[in-house]
């Protein structure tokens, strides 16, 4: 028998409906006999006290009020903190976003590759963390230290020991803060001087558009895309860009602590011989091929 704990982040509730539509997909996909499940819906954008969710992962699912102070790190530790309270003690830990539903699209086949690895994780008692893994170009010393990959948390999960071993999802705000400068500054990016340039060049060209030369960058850090609220640097968008550069310092920083506590990092397309990577890899391609004909069709929908 296995408990879960599903922890959803939202900003208002727009896209709920279709964020739990995909995390009921993938409980079922994870059910048993004799699984539990317990699930909270955290409303970063909510001042309202608790309430029921009808139609959350479980009976016992609950909207709740969040800390923005991180955004969804901050939420997700919100999250955290209300499943404890009620006595809820999940061996793994599923935290997701409105952008699992808002930037992604699963098919029935991605379910089955999350589910299916996040099952077999769920009997590892070793720290693991899992979700799709992204790569550096090259190893790129963050300020925590070197990284060669982390995991995506617009979804993605844990064990309850490895939770436990951290303490808290988010790095926490006076160490973020000591890292993005506070106020706009012209000739200023957003992060500190000490933080390395390597880096700030790397987040800076998904997070800020800058013509030409911003084109350039993200050639050669290989990013296909661009945060979808990127602009140029300016004092009238300097806070929300000043935020999101923080969690992206708390999403790196979320996979360099998890691998610091010892923890196995996985993705459903990992692969350890030739046969299993030839699998993996067609799977892999399978999955992003559906996701861009499944957000192709909701776009013809909400338009």
């Amino acid at each position: 028998m296995t408990s879960y704990g599903f922890v959803h982040l939202e900003f208002g509730d727009q896209y709920r409906e279709r964020s739990l539509q995909v995390l009921d997909k993938l409980r079922i996909r994870l059910g048993q006999a004799g699984d539990r499940f317990s699930s909270v819906i955290v409303d970063n954008a909510g001042a309202a006290p608790a309430q029921s969710a009808a139609g959350t992962p479980s009976d016992q699912g609950l909207v709740v009020p969040g800390d923005n102070s991180n955004r969804e790190f901050s939420g997700w530790d919100t999250g955290i903190d209300t499943l404890l309270a009620r006595g809820e003690h999940p061996d793994v830990w599923i935290f997701s976003n409105d952008t699992v539903a808002l930037n992604h699209a699963w098919s029935e086949r991605r379910v089955e590759h999350f589910g299916g690895e996040i099952r077999k994780l769920a009997l590892h008692p070793g720290p693991w963390l899992f979700g799709e893994i992204n790569d550096f170009p090259r190893s790129t010393m963050t300020p925590m230290g070197p990284l060669l990959e982390w995991v995506s948390t617009y979804c993605f999960a844990m064990n309850n020991t490895l939770r436990h071993r951290l303490g808290t999802l988010s790095p926490g705000n006076a160490l973020l803060d000591s890292l993005v400068n506070e106020q706009f500054e012209p000739g200023r990016g957003v992060f500190r001087d000490h933080v390395g340039a390597a880096y700030v060049d790397f987040v800076s060209a998904w997070l800020i558009s800058e013509g030409g030369e911003g084109r350039q960058k993200k050639r050669r850090f290989k990013w296909d895309h661009e945060w979808h609220k990127a602009n140029p640097l300016g004092p009238e968008n300097f806070e929300d860009l000043r935020m999101k550069a923080r969690c992206c310092l708390s999403e790196h920083m979320l996979s360099l602590r998890a691998r610091q506590a010892g923890a196995d990092i996985r993705s459903p397309y990992d692969a350890r011989n030739a046969r299993e990577h030839i699998r993996r890899s067609l799977q892999f391609l399978s999955d992003k091929l559906w996701e861009k004909f499944l957000l192709r069709r909701l776009r013809l929908e909400r338009s």
